[in-house]
């Protein structure tokens, strides 16, 4: 509280000494607003004490609330969005400008004029759409707003009654005034605030701040802020704890970042599927190859041979090719970790970071409830430890995404399909007398390898055929011959020759592994320059002259005394730069200044 206010406050004095009606700077803390939702925040602070009843029934024409009618001046006020960018009035450039009820006791004024009746003194008036769309010609890129209200869910409402009772409420609030239940299809989204557009705005180049980023921006779900206040009862009673009820919605925030370092995932992935690609059609061509099954073909029968001689060995034909449909998919895929506080879309580039899971993450069983039910003016994004938080989440879905890789890859490989056709040429010496010895073909030997590269090397899909040519040897010469090719180690020479070609899997993830560092550090680099640096504060529950929680935000301060404000969000980009920044209050309703009739030519001018 600025010291004006203190002085202010404390250098007032009655006839005689009397203390006039005095509004210290105190209020309660949170009460239940719709169950899980989220918490209603209410005043606990002394609006007025003083000892003459004489007195005080004079000043505000009644001796107790029972009958209050007539006797008070009420003002109560609903904004689905308020505040300024980079000077501009958002105030006055949304010509949807809330719905604000003022009450001098007698008649009941309602700004604007086109506001739809609501009950007794209050008025509801819908988010305009053609309004919103006027802001954005305005607002260009830095602000994105639903251009579609036809579900009536964002209101603004209030209400000013002649008996001290003032209501405020804006954003996904009832035609009454109350915040609304969740409906059957989700809360709707508010805004989108591009912040890459708006600190380029103010001279701040986000690439030059961090190069691992091109955009950032923050996507705000379903706001609802809702005040009340009586009064007279906040005259009569002893505290605000009965008079003044101030509570909130915020269903979701998320930080929303592209990076060209997510991109260099995808592109990589992509790379590698297209090599693994090429050198599998490659097998058939690759000479070191076929030489080698041969090679190891012709090795297995060392030992065996007898009186035979190894003619040849060829391998006449080979085939191959390989499926890695399911490994690009993966470069495309959107992936999070275990508790939902961060989103890749590897497709797009882009890394979704959800506040509520993160806090969640960072501090267990302290945000059950969300955003919701969290104390007046709570910051807990300028947190180190919610940069930790999102560092590990990263690595988390990272680290999972490799393994899946790894999975993918280890599958396709092993599943490469392969037709391997080999002939082997079996020899020996003849000699028919009176001819001479000659060397001649006397056997020949056929073996196919079909299957997978996995099954062939377990030995499955070999076959082994031979016959002698001309009858010059006995077939029984062919039974040891026959007996060393067997599937299990024909596919033990052709599997590894195979793989010895064939990148390894180690190689290509550790291509992968390199790149998710780059991703972690931009990400999380950003998150903390914007949040814990002060470059963006974001402020939840937002309140005026709170008892507990943090203090009040700085452009509130020179509130009326005896207003209440309360916002689901408030938004501040580079706030050291007052106007020329940017401040967004969201889902704001104000209550206040309410005063007695005799007090109202001072307390409420204008009324």
């Amino acid at each position: 509280m600025s010291r004006a206010k203190r002085v202010t406050r404390a250098g007032r004095r009655g006839p005689r000494g009397m203390l006039p009606p005095r509004a210290e700077p105190r209020l309660l803390l949170a009460s239940i607003v719709l169950g899980a939702i989220g918490l209603a925040q209410t005043g606990a602070a002394t609006e007025a004490s003083w000892n003459d009843a004489e007195w005080t029934h004079a000043v505000i024409g009644t001796s107790d609330c029972t009958a209050p009618s007539g006797q008070f001046a009420a003002r109560g006020q609903g904004r689905v969005l308020s505040g300024a960018i980079l000077g501009i009035d958002l105030d006055a450039a949304v010509d949807a400008a809330g719905a604000t009820v003022t009450n001098d006791g007698s008649r009941t004024v309602v700004d604007p004029a086109s506001a739809n009746p609501a009950g007794v003194d209050a008025y509801a008036n819908p988010l305009n759409v053609t309004a919103l769309s006027a802001a954005e010609a305005d607002l260009g890129d830095l602000l994105q707003l639903p251009l579609d209200n036809s579900f009536g869910a964002l209101g603004q409402y209030a209400r000013g009654s002649s008996t001290g009772v003032s209501q405020g409420a804006a954003g996904f609030v009832t035609n009454t005034g109350a915040i609304a239940a969740e409906p059957g299809n989700g809360y709707p989204e508010l805004a989108t605030l591009r912040l890459s557009t708006l600190l380029g705005a103010l001279d701040h180049d986000l690439g030059a701040l961090l190069p691992g980023l091109a955009d950032a921006g923050l996507e705000i779900g379903a706001v609802a802020g809702r005040a009340e206040l009586d009064g007279c009862r906040a005259i009569w009673g002893e505290n605000l704890s009965s008079a003044l009820t101030r509570e909130y919605l915020t269903t979701s925030l998320a930080t929303v970042v592209e990076s060209p370092t997510v991109t260099a995932l995808k592109n990589e992935l992509n790379l590698i599927v297209s090599e693994l690609n090429g050198v599998v059609a490659g097998l058939a061509g690759n000479s070191g190859l076929l030489s080698q099954i041969g090679g190891g073909l012709g090795s297995l029968l060392t030992g065996v041979l007898g009186t035979l001689n190894l003619g040849s060995v060829q391998v006449t034909s080979l085939s191959a090719s390989i499926g890695l449909a399911e490994v690009a998919a993966l470069a495309g895929v959107t992936i999070s970790d275990s508790a939902g506080a961060v989103s890749l879309d590897l497709g797009a580039g882009t890394v979704r970071i959800d506040t509520a899971a993160l806090l969640q993450r960072a501090y267990p069983g302290q945000y059950g409830n969300g955003l919701n039910g969290l104390p007046p003016n709570t910051a807990p994004l300028a947190d180190p430890v919610v940069v930790a938080a999102l560092q590990s989440a990263l690595n988390e879905a990272l680290q999972d995404w490799l393994d899946d890789v790894d999975d993918a890859l280890t599958a396709a490989i092993d599943a490469i399909a392969l037709d391997v056709r080999a002939k082997i040429v079996l020899r020996a010496e003849i000699c028919l007398w009176p001819v001479p010895c000659i060397v001649q073909n006397v056997a020949e030997i056929n073996i196919a390898a079909v299957g997978g590269l996995a099954a062939i090397e377990a030995g499955q899909g070999v076959t082994v055929t031979g016959g002698v040519l001309g009858g010059l040897i006995p077939v029984s010469l062919l039974t040891p011959i026959l007996g060393a090719l067997t599937g299990t180690a024909v596919g033990g020479v052709i599997g590894p020759a195979v793989r010895g070609v064939l990148p390894t899997v180690g190689g290509l993830l550790g291509r992968l592994q390199d790149l998710i560092g780059p991703v972690v550090a931009a990400v999380s680099g950003l998150y903390g320059a914007l949040y814990v640096n002060g470059i963006v504060a974001v402020t939840i529950n937002a309140q005026n002259d709170p008892l507990a929680g943090g203090a009040e935000p700085g452009d509130w301060q020179p509130l009326p005394e005896g207003r209440y404000e309360v916002a689901a969000l408030r938004i501040g980009v580079l706030d050291a730069l007052g106007d020329a920044g940017a401040r967004l209050y969201l889902g704001r309703g104000s209550v206040g200044v309410n005063c007695s009739i005799a007090q109202a030519a001072v307390r409420c001018p204008g009324y």
